[in-house]
Parts: structure tokens; sequence; C-alpha cells
């Protein structure tokens, strides 16, 4: 192959590992509108919560440079800590106000993103990186270099979203919270305590936004600002998938990651964010619902 060609392969690869991670961002805020029916305004301060809450585990409990299993260890740490506070924002934020009208829940957890963000500006001032031993292994593949970092981004990207699908399409409960998401009348008459799966679903969404931000910790300097972003991205992916459609938040991942990756490498990373929303935008002329259709979690 010749030089351009892996030059390109290597573009690919690496939208694959950014576009992996869209997809479990996606995924989360796709969870939280296909079974509580509201936009998460949060959904990327969790995110960044998650990068921030890694890099704490590691500097408090495992020195400034850890090797991979202690770095899965404070993953794991910062995926629960944050699916907690998941629970929290339902408990606290969203409960008090359910059925009273779909603007509130938006305002309310419009509110929490700021008191989270303001939170991660006196916590974390400036900017931060995680440093692991992942990071500085690198395989080659031909022409195409890959940290071990990106492999295991990649890799646990794959396992949680194959892990979530299997959950909601096999398991009792995942079958219950698709029951809720589709009519939560009848799954209620039906036995179903629809409050409980709307606390599991918020705190399975806040899981998979700490997954993202803790996978990417490694890879891109951490700001309290990351959060914003995010949140955007998130909403590009949904648009283009399906609003509320977990299969869509997969397409809809890897569609911008691998065109963040192609048209930044390949041409100029101004163009990266008008040639997105164009294309959101000719996507939602064509299609309105979405590639695979809005609706809910399936």
């Amino acid at each position: 192959m010749t030089e351009e060609l892996w030059f390109i392969g290597q573009q690919i690869t690496n939208g694959l590992v950014l576009g992996s991670v869209y997809t479990l961002l996606a995924m989360g805020f796709s969870l939280t509108f296909g079974v509580l029916g509201i936009v998460n305004a949060s959904h990327g301060h969790l995110y960044m919560l998650g990068a921030f809450t890694t890099f704490q585990a590691i500097s408090w409990w495992f020195g400034p440079q850890p090797g991979g299993m202690a770095y899965i260890a404070a993953l794991i740490m910062s995926v629960s800590l944050v699916s907690v506070v998941g629970r929290a924002i339902y408990l606290l934020g969203i409960k008090p106000i359910w059925g009273k009208g779909d603007v509130a829940p938006i305002i309310t957890t419009l509110a929490l993103a700021f008191l989270l963000e303001n939170i991660a500006v006196v916590l974390w001032p400036g900017t931060f990186t995680i440093q692991t031993d992942l990071s500085s292994s690198v395989r080659r593949f031909g022409g195409i270099f890959l940290t071990d970092q990106r492999v295991l981004t990649f890799v646990a990207a794959l396992v949680l979203v194959s892990a979530l699908s299997l959950f909601l399409q096999r398991s009792r409960t995942g079958k219950a919270m698709r029951a809720t998401s589709q009519n939560e009348l009848s799954a209620s008459l039906m036995g179903i305590n629809t409050e409980a799966m709307r606390i599991l679903a918020l705190m399975l969404s806040s899981a998979l936004a700490a997954a993202a931000g803790g996978l990417v910790g490694p890879l891109f300097v951490l700001t309290p600002s990351m959060a914003q972003p995010a949140l955007f991205k998130a909403f590009a992916v949904v648009l283009v998938g399906g609003l509320g459609n977990v299969p869509g938040a997969i397409v809809g991942g890897l569609f911008l990651g691998l065109t963040e990756a192609l048209v930044g490498g390949l041409w100029d990373p101004a163009w990266v964010s008008p040639t997105i929303f164009g294309v959101i935008i000719v996507i939602l002329l064509i299609q309105p619902a979405g590639l695979l259709g809005s609706k809910r979690i399936a």
C-alpha cells in the first residue's frame, strides 16, 4: 500500500475509536429520552464528571502514571460514582416535577448542568491529563499505529454497547424498560415498577457517559468546559440516528467519529463542524426522524 493509503487507513482507524466513544455518549442520551421522554441537558456534564473522577481516582490511589489494571480500576470507580449521581439527579431534580410538563425537566437538568460545571471549576481549575502506561505503548499494523489506550477504548466501548443491547433485548429488566418506554401506563398495569425503570435508565445513561469520559481522559486534555461540546456531539449523533433509537446511536456515533477524523485529517480541521452539521441538515431534510427513525428504545 502507498503512504497515502496508509494515512487514510490511519484516519479511518482514529475515526472508529472516536466514533465508539461518541456511540457510548449518545446511547446514554438516547436511553434517557427513550424511557423518560426528556432531553437530559446535564448529560455532557456527566461525561465531564466521569473524566475528572477517573483522573482523581488515579491521583489518589494509583500514582502519576499507573498501569493498565490500575487505570481500569479507576475507570470502574468513576462509572460507579457517576451512576449514583444519575440516581440523585432523578430523585432530587426530576421526580419532584415529574408529570408537570415537558419544559420543566429540561430547565432542571440545564440548571444541574451549570451546577456540575461550576463545582468542577472549583475542584479542578485549569487543564489536566490522565497519564497511563497504555498511552505510551504503541502497536503497528502495517502503516497504522495505535496505542494500547486507543485499542482499549475501542474494545471497551464495543463491550459496553453489546452488553447494553443484550440487556435490553434479553433480560427481564431490559424488557420491562422497553415496555416502559413504549407505553408507561400499560407497563404499570402489567405490574412493572415504572419509576424504578426510570431511575435505572438514568443510572445506566450516567454510567455510559462516565465511561465515555473516562476512556477519552488519556486521549485529550480535560477541562470543565469539555461538557458542552460533548452534549452537542451527543445531540448531533442522535439527530443522525434517530432520537430515542439505541441502534441509531451506533450508526450516528460512527458517522460522527469517521467524519471528524477524515475531514480533519485529510482536509482542514476548521471544516469539521460545518461538514457534520451540513450533512445532518441534509439527512433531516430527507429523513426528518433520522436514518433509523425516532422511536422508543429497541
